[in-house]
């Protein structure tokens, strides 16, 4: 795998330097202030005036094996792996052993992609003692990429029986907890390594990223800003830093960010990516394009800026450009509803309805769709002469309401699942599709029991607790399922964990701690657009109009305004503030939008009669809402009103 991205994954090589230091001898030269100044800077953390002073040294014309190791541990620090290659290179010319370094070869090969090759070097049996627990840890980073899980929590376990103290192994382990959904575990060990070392960046960086998934990206950025206090020059974290403030929309504050990236590391990959987030952001899509060009390829696997193309490409009218991106990126994440739909929008675009029906099929057909898949599927079908067929998904989409997210349909059967299950009874991987396909099944009592087994012996994983309260929900217990949801909240408050609970206590009556959820998760996260959207209706039902229109118009501001029902609920929502002309304006490009629907048809029609300037054309939409709606007590009174509001202005004319 790439390792430029490792700059916000990667481990730090700052262990076990004064007893490799103590290996080699120094001769005293011109160099040896600069030496010393390097040795008392990559102590402290501060790799890139380690690495300005270890090159003066260098530049005095003497050298050992000790400078070149130094250069390679600075160079390991900095994720440079050729570097680092290339200094251990001279070390050995200089003396040093190939046992002595080969741990640190081993790390350089493993950020160069050279897992075979770095395993090799780890797994010597004559490297040093007092450098086995190092070796151990890269190791089990290498064996972490492989997707080996148990060989490198084996790995970090006898790396830690070795240096129980060593804060960089216990943020690794970290690291691989988190990878096999244990978050709670994973918070622990991180925990850990700041106790040990307060100070250490990678420690820092990896509790924020933790954090930004606990409880979302606001909570994250005083951890990136702690670690910056304390290396304010560190490249990984500025670049977590930046991105994160992009998600909470501090624009401005993000374009700094990569500013200051740029200047310390030109041509750097993340802070290209973050320019041409914010370029597309701000509509211009052309230098969005460029931008993600100038990372010359270093994000071509990454599934947020593969989005990012494809969105590009969409928006500059390269649909088919669009689909190919999308399409790849679909196959990396299969149950990316929200790629799904965007891939079936840009095959209709390109021409394709019958594609883009195969596309959005799965998910037009679920319980959880939302109004834009249903309109495409309705575009799709009048597209492809399919046009009696576009009336239900249309009627569908008439509802204005925020539907509880569901998984997406398992690719085995029932049968094959169990036999998983029989094979590897304690393995959340298999248990919880086996738990979905009973479900679906509506096997309830099994998928409880299998659900409640899991719980007990994954506690600090989010979808164990989750699961359960999918089963109890589906049995009709909300209190219970909203137990488990509240447990899974605990550790990872994600937006599927937010609009399972928000369900739950909708349910159960308790609309006001609903609303109060989705708020507590909007904090942290400004920008989600399920919560914008959530909090936006909570507060239109309750008649808190101004509330609404300032999240909904932000909503809006997001997604355009191609949304109807969006459109026609901020046109309600600035009705009841009492702006007339912002009301009439939206609900009239909701209308332009679905002329044909019953829920935004009856709205505008109150709008008008409300506004009270337009008595005729607020007439006609009510009697065009009566004859598609069917007898409705509020409409017969408001279609009195309108016949009386006209009547009315005849007599003035």
């Amino acid at each position: 795998m790439g390792r430029r991205s490792l700059r916000t994954i990667g481990g730090c090589a700052l262990a076990g330097v004064a007893g490799l230091m103590a290996t080699f001898a120094w001769t005293a030269d011109d160099g040896a202030e600069a030496f010393e100044a390097a040795q008392a800077y990559y102590r402290q953390g501060d790799l890139s005036a380690a690495r300005v002073q270890i090159s003066d040294a260098l530049k005095s014309g003497t050298s050992s094996s000790a400078t070149h190791v130094l250069e390679a541990q600075i160079a390991l620090g900095l994720f440079d792996g050729v570097g680092a290659r290339n200094a251990l290179k001279h070390a050995g010319d200089s003396g040093a052993t190939p046992a002595s370094v080969a741990h640190l070869l081993g790390h350089a090969l493993w950020l160069e992609g050279e897992g075979d090759k770095a395993k090799a070097q780890l797994l010597r049996a004559d490297i040093p003692g007092n450098n086995k627990a190092y070796a151990l840890r890269i190791l089990g980073r290498v064996q972490m990429d492989d997707g080996d899980f148990v060989a490198a929590q084996l790995a970090f376990e006898r790396a830690l029986q070795l240096a129980p103290q060593d804060s960089l192994i216990w943020t690794d382990f970290a690291r691989l907890r988190f990878a096999v959904a244990d978050r709670k575990g994973a918070i622990e060990a991180v925990d850990k390594a700041l106790k040990l070392a307060p100070n250490e960046v990678r420690a820092i960086e990896f509790r924020g990223q933790l954090m930004r998934d606990q409880y979302g990206v606001v909570a994250a950025l005083p951890w990136f800003e702690r670690g910056l206090q304390i290396q304010p020059n560190d490249i990984p974290l500025l670049e977590q830093y930046g991105l994160t403030l992009g998600d909470a929309g501090r624009y401005r504050d993000t374009l700094s960010t990569a500013r200051k990236i740029m200047r310390l590391d030109p041509g750097n990959p993340n802070a290209f990516y973050m320019q041409a987030v914010l370029a597309a952001r701000a509509g211009d899509y052309s230098l969005s394009a460029r931008l993600l060009q100038r990372t010359n390829g270093a994000f071509r696997e990454r599934p947020g800026p593969m989005l990012l193309a494809a969105i590009t490409e969409y928006e500059l009218q390269n649909f088919n450009r669009a689909v190919d991106v999308l399409q790849r990126l679909l196959a990396m994440q299969p149950d990316n509803m929200m790629v799904r739909t965007l891939m079936a929008q840009a095959m209709y675009r390109a021409g394709d309805p019958f594609d883009a029906l195969d596309a959005i099929k799965p998910i037009a057909v679920r319980t959880d769709a939302d109004t834009y898949a249903f309109m495409l599927t309705a575009r799709a079908f009048e597209a492809s002469d399919q046009a009696e067929r576009s009336f239900a998904p249309l009627n569908e989409a008439s509802i204005s309401i925020v539907r509880k997210a569901t998984p997406l349909p398992e690719a085995v059967t029932l049968d094959a699942a169990a036999d998983e299950v029989r094979r590897t009874p304690d393995n959340a991987r298999t248990m919880l599709p086996y738990i979905r396909l009973l479900l679906a099944n509506q096997d309830t009592d099994m998928a409880l029991a299998q659900a409640t087994r899991l719980q007990a012996g994954n506690q600090g994983v989010p979808d164990a607790h989750l699961i359960v309260g999918d089963v109890l929900a589906a049995r009709g217990d909300y209190l219970g399922a909203l137990g488990a949801y509240q447990k899974a909240r605990e550790i990872s408050f994600t937006g599927p964990v937010m609009l399972r609970i928000t369900d739950a206590l909708m349910r159960t009556g308790k609309h006001r701690d609903a609303s109060e959820t989705v708020s507590q998760f909007l904090s942290y996260n400004p920008e989600n657009l399920t919560a914008l959207r959530l909090a936006g209706y909570y507060n239109l039902d309750a008649g808190k109009w101004t509330e609404a229109v300032f999240l909904l118009n932000r909503l809006v501001g997001r997604v355009g305004d191609n949304d109807p029902i969006l459109m026609i609920n901020l046109a309600r929502a600035f009705a009841g503030a009492g702006q007339a002309e912002e009301a009439e304006r939206h609900a009239e490009i909701a209308y332009r939008s679905m002329p044909a629907n019953a829920f935004i048809t009856v709205h505008y029609g109150r709008i008008l009669l409300k506004a009270g300037n337009r008595p005729k054309a607020a007439l006609e939409l009510l009697q065009k809402a009566d004859a598609l709606m069917g007898p409705d007590v509020q409409l017969a009174k408001d279609l009195v009103n309108a016949k009386a509001a006209f009547k009315k202005s005849a007599k003035r004319q």
